[in-house]
């Protein structure tokens, strides 16, 4: 080994010539085939055929991953009001909804939560008191918020 001005260096010498940079983004190695779902016509909702994304021994970073699973978005709730005594059918729009997503109004669960596709939720709201309430929609990935996005009356 040599530095560039051609002086001749040793292992010691050579380990103070470099630094420990912090790993962000870490190599993961997949242990068994990962598949995706798709549709016919390109959607990723419900899984009706699958299409091969990871193969077993693959190395991937760790993003790769995690890009796979996006966080939820809200575009809207309808209706975005209804009585306090909560039952109300909303219907959330959003994008990433997938199954098994969790809906809360004001930190309070919902009920009849059902994942239509990626962009449709459909849930009962809680009672709760009158005002403003958070509507939240999480997935396995993240959670998205509309703040204010119920009024209870």
């Amino acid at each position: 080994m040599y530095r560039a001005n051609g002086t001749q260096i040793n292992k010691t010498t050579a380990a103070t010539l470099v630094t420990n940079v912090p790993v962000t983004d870490p190599l993961v190695k997949v242990s068994e085939r990962i598949y995706e779902g798709v549709r016919a016509e390109g959607s990723n909702f419900p899984n009706v055929r699958r299409r091969l994304k990871f193969v077993a021994g693959q190395v991937i970073r760790l993003s790769e991953l995690n890009a796979c699973f996006p966080a939820p978005t809200i575009i809207s709730v309808s209706p975005a009001a209804g009585p306090a005594a909560g039952n109300t059918l909303v219907t959330i729009k959003c994008a990433n909804a997938t199954p098994g997503a969790t809906v809360t109004f004001g930190g309070t669960a919902a009920t009849s939560i059902t994942v239509i596709n990626e962009t449709t939720i459909t849930c009962r709201t809680p009672a709760k008191a009158v005002g403003a309430a958070d509507v939240v929609v999480t997935n396995d990935s993240a959670a998205a918020t509309a703040t204010g996005g119920f009024t209870y009356a």
